[in-house]
Order: C-alpha cells, then sequence, then structure tokens
C-alpha cells in the first residue's frame, strides 16, 4: 500500500517530526485510530498519521501556499531573466557604425553562462554540499523570493522540513540544478533569438581586434571553436575570411554571413545545447529520486511511534472504559448540509433484530448498515477514509444507556464527515414514560459532546436540510 507515496506527503512528514522534536508529542489519539483502521505497513501509517495531523493544523493549505509561492517566484525569475537574455543579445551587437568584435560578442553572449555552467560541473565532481550544486546562487534566490511571498506562525518550519526533507531524499541538488539550468536556458534562448532578429534586421560588420596576438591564434581559435558548429551545418569562415576581418579591409556580404553563421552556431553549440542536456539531466535525476523516497524509519521521532501505530491487536472503536464523566467534542461545522449532500447513513450499536434502514432515507444517500462488531466497526472506518462525506449521520437507540463509550465512539466518527447529525430512534413522547431518564441522559452527554444536530424525528431531521 502506497497511496501517500509523493513527495508532498513526504514533506509533511518531515514538517510534523520536526515540530515534535522541538515541542514534543503532538496529541493524535483520533489520527492513530484513523491510522490503525486504515493498515499499511509502518512507512503508510507514518505518512497518513502526518497527513492527518497537517490537515487538522492547516499545514496543509499552508504547504499549497508555499507550493503557488514557488511557482509564482520561478515565474517572476524567468521573465527576468528572458529580458536579461534579451539586453545581452542587444548589447553585444550594440555599435554606433555596425562594427562588432566577434570574440568580445561571443564572450558577451556566453561569459557568464559558462562560467556558471563550469562552477556546476565542477561542484559535481568534487561531490560537496549539496547546495552548491544550484550554482551561483540562481536557486537561492528562487528559494529567498518564494520565502518573501509567504507569511505565517509556521511557514518557517515548512520551509525547514522542506530542505530538510529534499536533502535527506537528494531531491535538493537536482530540484535547484533544475531550477538553475532552466533560467540559463530561457536566458540563452531568447538571447539566440535577439541575435538572429538583429542580423536579420540590420546590417553588422564582424572583425578581430589584437594588440599582443598574431592573425594565427584567431585562425586556429575560430576554426576550433567552430567546428563542432559545422557539424550541424554552421558555416565557418575561411581562413582568408579570418585573415582579412582584421578591420583594415572590407570584406563582402558574404564572409559577413558566414561570421553571423559561426557566431549563432557557437551559441548553440556552447550555450543552449549544454544547458538544455544538463537540465534534462536533472529533471531525469529528479523524477528518479522522486520515485524512490523511502523514509528512514530508524530515526529519532519515528521509532517512539512504532508500538503505537503497529499494535500487537489493533483497536477499532471504543471499547474501552472512560474515566470521570469525561466525552471527547466532536468537530462539527456551523453550515448545515442539505439533502442533496454526500451524505452516508450508519446504525450505531442498534439491536441485532431491530429492523434496518429504521426508516426511508433519500435516494443519493448511502447506507452503512448497522455498526456493532469489531469486524463492522472496522469497516465503517476504511470506508469513512477512503470517502469524503459532506454529511454523516449516526442513528442510536434511544433505549439504550448512553455509556461514555459510545458517545466517544459517535464523536470519532463525526470527526470523519464536514457536518454530523444524531438520530435518535425509539425516542418518547411522553415524559412520564420510564425511557424519558435514558432520553435526557442522552441528550445531555450529546450536548457535552458538542453535537449540535439531534433529532428524535427523523422527518424534523428532514426538513431541516431542506
Amino acid at each position: 500500500m502506497k497511496e501517500h507515496n509523493d513527495w508532498q506527503s513526504y514533506w509533511l512528514l518531515e514538517a510534523v517530526r520536526l515540530k515534535e522534536s522541538q515541542w514534543g508529542p503532538i496529541e493524535d489519539s483520533v489520527e492513530v485510530r484513523r491510522v490503525i483502521a486504515v493498515g499499511g505497513d509502518f512507512e503508510d501509517r507514518l505518512l497518513l498519521r502526518s497527513m492527518l495531523l497537517a490537515q487538522r493544523s492547516g499545514w496543509a493549505e499552508l504547504q499549497q501556499r508555499i507550493i503557488r509561492s514557488l511557482r509564482y517566484s520561478l515565474i517572476a525569475l524567468s521573465v527576468l531573466f528572458i529580458l536579461m537574455g534579451a539586453g545581452v543579445a542587444i548589447g553585444a551587437l550594440a555599435t554606433q557604425d555596425g562594427s562588432v568584435n566577434v570574440l568580445l560578442a561571443l564572450v558577451a553572449l556566453l561569459g557568464v553562462n559558462s562560467l556558471s555552467f563550469l562552477l556546476w560541473c565542477f561542484s559535481l565532481l568534487t561531490g560537496g554540499n549539496q547546495s552548491v550544486h544550484s550554482g551561483i546562487g540562481l536557486s537561492h534566490a528562487w528559494l529567498w523570493l518564494s520565502q518573501r511571498i509567504v507569511k505565517g506562525p509556521d511557514h518557517g518550519l515548512l520551509f525547514n522540513a522542506l530542505f530538510g526533507f529534499a536533502s535527506k531524499q537528494r531531491l535538493l541538488r537536482w530540484s535547484l540544478s533544475a531550477v538553475n539550468h532552466w533560467l540559463w536556458l530561457l536566458a540563452l534562448l531568447t538571447a539566440c533569438a535577439t541575435v538572429l532578429a538583429l542580423l536579420a534586421a540590420k546590417r553588422y560588420y564582424f572583425n578581430w581586434e589584437t594588440t599582443l596576438l598574431g592573425p594565427d591564434s584567431f585562425v586556429q581559435l575560430v576554426q576550433g571553436l567552430g567546428f563542432l558548429p559545422g557539424l550541424i551545418g554552421f558555416a565557418t569562415p575561411s581562413v582568408e575570411v579570418i585573415r582579412q576581418s582584421d578591420g583594415l579591409q572590407l570584406l563582402s556580404s558574404a564572409a559577413q554571413v558566414q561570421w553571423s553563421s559561426w557566431l549563432v552556431g557557437c551559441l548553440i553549440i556552447y550555450g543552449v545545447i549544454p544547458r538544455f542536456l544538463a537540465w534534462g539531466l536533472s529533471l531525469f535525476l529528479l523524477q528518479r529520486h522522486k520515485r524512490r523516497l523511502q523514509v528512514d524509519t530508524d530515526q529519532l521521532g519515528f521509532i517512539e511511534l512504532r508500538q503505537r501505530l503497529m499494535p500487537a491487536a489493533e483497536y477499532v472503536g471504543v471499547d474501552a472504559d472512560a474515566g470521570a464523566d469525561q466525552v471527547p467534542e466532536a468537530v462539527v461545522q456551523a453550515l448545515r448540509p442539505t439533502k442533496t449532500s454526500r451524505t452516508v447513513f450508519v446504525g450505531i450499536e442498534l439491536p441485532e433484530d431491530h429492523p434496518w434502514p429504521v426508516t426511508r432515507m433519500p435516494s443519493n444517500w448511502q447506507d452503512a448498515g448497522m455498526v456493532d462488531s469489531r469486524e463492522q466497526r472496522a469497516e465503517l472506518l476504511a470506508l469513512l477514509s477512503r470517502a469524503s462525506f459532506s454529511h454523516v449521520v449516526l442513528c442510536v437507540d434511544a433505549e439504550q444507556t448512553p455509556d461514555r463509550g459510545v458517545v466517544a465512539w459517535l464523536a470519532e466518527l463525526a470527526t470523519y464527515g464536514e457536518y454530523c447529525s444524531i438520530y435518535l430512534m425509539n425516542a418518547p413522547t411522553n415524559q412520564a414514560e420510564p425511557s424519558s431518564d435514558r432520553l435526557a441522559a442522552w441528550l445531555l452527554r450529546l450536548k457535552k459532546a458538542g453535537f449540535l444536530s439531534v433529532y428524535t424525528d427523523f422527518e424534523q431531521l428532514l426538513a431541516e436540510l431542506d
């Protein structure tokens, strides 16, 4: 069973672990009972428990806000790098007379990108700290900007949990690398498109200038750089054209076309393609590690939970004696559902010989039957865990004694729906009847438990749902 095997669930698990390591165990009796009812191995139960605790604490919603902030920050940086790529291309070819030093233009287009790429490659080879693998700070700028967007009392905890989880699972290195390469790839593609647009719209004269080096050095450099682009069809200036491009001679249009092709070819071969391949590699390794997510169940914070989540005798329902006259409070929603809401109707500890259903219910309601035995309780909890019901209607016998265990069981079942109603069947209509005292005890205990919708008449229950 790996229903929760996704990176967001592991992130929440790390957040819960950090919270409990700093502030002590979180009260989780209801969540643990749900986890035990669903079953699975220890890792599945840890993930489900953390997800239920996160939903109760509001962390699941905060997690989605953080994910949105990461996306918005990446979009903002992507736009910035698109503008930067266009600006670099315009600056590389910006001259008053149209004369462009071809090598300086190439350095302007590829210099910073190549330095960043070499640093990334060096960090991979040296196996340094994972945070270094993002390059020269672009990914850190992305994370910093995301943290500025999301604010809240627990946002720092969830960000720390994200970094801790991603580092342990070897996701941090490749996610930051993927972001780094994506931003540079956008800048290079924009620069390439801008260079092509400028070359198509204006006339440029390419040349080289030097004080120390001779023409032969430039011949070797240009032909060496042009070898790989030439393999995919980009032109490389001939030896004669390179020697004549000293800025002292006027070259033909064909020679300028050769220089233009060489410049664009170098930009694609030494800029765009390496970044694209590195981006693809980072995404591939990121996805591979995401498919291999696993929990170190022997680390501090998880060992203590094994006995509670993997008991020798699994517990379903409420069978234990309650202490003092206390009952848990049911979590109810202020907004009352309608008849058409997704509703489940359950009979709780009714007499075995009692006919079911006890009354006619709307056709769209789901009939969960009568629940009394441990097996039936386990099946009910599994159903409520799988389905998402807006309304849970629990039917009990008002002629039975309202012991604390039953009320606690009702309170737990109420947590599986957005709204809960109690129907007390066989309620006396005359206060002089002997069972009227039991009805009063039911009403008192249900009120203490926080149930707001308690009915002795099923038709009244339906009428208030209209």
